[in-house]
């Protein structure tokens, strides 16, 4: 039931400047002549706007070192400017903290020394990284963990790089060479809002995946309920790639995984399921749990109006199970038109008016009963989904009894209220009856 049109949010992504197949790769500057590598440097120290808290090139003597990139950026101007923004460069780290060479000098020959480690091959990149980031004794001030390198060696990329496949995502690729920002920065790859994209540089690239065996996850996530979430309503906390395949151990769920995946999200959903005969089932013929049902990248919302269809997906359309179903949907659909009228009642009396404010609040708490039918459909039990959808029904009756015996009270007070003006009326024309025949008489 997946939605062949991407969330407007999602559109604005897809136009934004993705480009399927093109992937972050930071190419070493050609060696150039001097006095145009000054030149460079002047034009792109002007051309790029300073960041609030973070350095600005402008005005200053290309040739002077500075604190993180030494004189590198004499001839490396365009690298100087994204590592002078990057976190790196914040925390000390300096061009040769990786490269190695000499960075206090602009003669190639000792700048270029023999402790000089060019552009670093790809299959290399994860264990330079790792350097720092698996050292306890670097990252203990940092307070990050030092196990990511060794989740990566077990993710689906480490696995294909270390058996030479090395298309696979590296450390760069997400979180940039010299450019590298903290993840709460709203420009950093892998800001929150920034990961689908930075996934989808290869999960988006069909020459990439097709070979692979890998469809377009990239787009079907586009379509689902969690980027309209995340894009279109702004939540966050909405799911990307990472919240479902985690981040440097990246692999796809396995069979008997992908509840307790979803269920940290639908909490209440995973343990309905649990305690129905779905999970044991699914497992014992290893159709993964949840997906099977909503999918996995292009999850739609959940309608539910789906209990009377879903069964039939697995089967047949007139077995205990499909009736099961339409059972299902008769005692929630029941309790929503329940609710629906109490509604529509409520409106009828605000037009009177007749005070509704503790109707209105009452119907939440209808609608919150049946908003929790839906997660014990979990457990396919119809005595579990009915317990919630009497509730509901229960409260949206008692609402509509109310306010039926006030229009009633207001009816019953409308027809007293006019027998008195009557009768106050009749009163007035026989007095004045009397009146006008007492003055005759005399």
């Amino acid at each position: 039931m997946s939605s062949d049109r991407p969330a407007s949010g999602a559109r604005r992504l897809l136009a934004d400047g993705f480009v399927p197949g093109f992937r972050l790769r930071l190419r070493p500057a050609p060696g150039a002549h001097r006095a145009l590598a000054l030149v460079l440097l002047l034009v792109t120290a002007t051309a790029a706007p300073a960041q609030p808290g973070r350095p600005a090139l402008a005005g200053r003597d290309p040739q002077a070192p500075s604190a993180a990139a030494g004189r590198c950026g004499v001839c490396h101007p365009a690298e100087r400017v994204q590592f002078e923004q990057s976190r790196h460069a914040q925390e000390d780290v300096h061009c040769t903290s990786c490269h190695g060479g000499n960075d206090r000098t602009i003669d190639f020959k000792l700048a270029h020394g023999s402790s000089f480690k060019s552009r670093p091959a790809r299959q290399d990149i994860p264990k330079l990284c790792a350097s720092c980031h698996a050292s306890q004794a670097v990252m203990r001030a940092y307070n990050l963990p030092v196990d990511q390198y060794a989740l990566y060696q077990i993710s689906g990329h480490g696995m294909r790089l270390a058996k030479g496949d090395t298309r696979v995502a590296v450390c760069s690729d997400c979180h940039g060479a010299h450019d590298i920002l903290p993840s709460a920065d709203p420009v950093s790859r892998v800001y929150v809002l920034n990961i689908p994209r930075t996934c989808g540089q290869c999960h988006g690239d069909t020459t990439l995946m097709k070979p692979r065996g890998v469809p377009d996850v990239f787009r079907q996530y586009l379509s689902s309920v969690h980027a309209h979430a995340l894009f279109d309503q702004g939540n966050l906390r909405a799911p990307t790639c990472v919240s479902c395949h985690g981040v440097h151990g990246a692999a796809p769920p396995a069979t008997g995984d992908v509840d307790k995946v979803c269920g940290q999200c639908h909490t209440a959903e995973r343990r309905f399921f649990a305690a129905g005969p779905h999970r044991d089932a699914m497992t014992k013929v290893k159709l993964p749990e949840c997906v099977s049902c909503h999918s996995d990248h292009a999850t739609p919302a959940a309608k539910p109006e789906r209990l009377a269809s879903s069964c039939t997906a697995c089967h047949a359309k007139n077995s205990k199970q499909a009736e099961l179903g339409r059972k299902l949907w008769t005692e929630y659909s029941t309790a929503a038109a329940e609710i629906d009228k109490a509604v529509a009642l409520t409106e009828k009396a605000e037009a009177v008016p007749i005070q509704a404010e503790d109707y209105r609040a009452r119907i939440e708490e209808a609608r919150t009963y049946l908003r929790e039918a839906m997660p014990a459909a979990h457990a396919v039990d119809q005595e579990m989904v009915a317990g919630f959808a009497a509730r509901a029904r229960s409260v949206g009756a008692e609402v509509e009894s109310e306010i039926y015996k006030k229009l009633g009270n207001l009816r019953v007070y409308k027809f007293v209220l006019i027998l008195f003006w009557f009768y106050l009326l009749l009163t007035v024309l026989v007095l004045r009856r009397n009146w006008n025949r007492g003055a005759r008489a005399e």
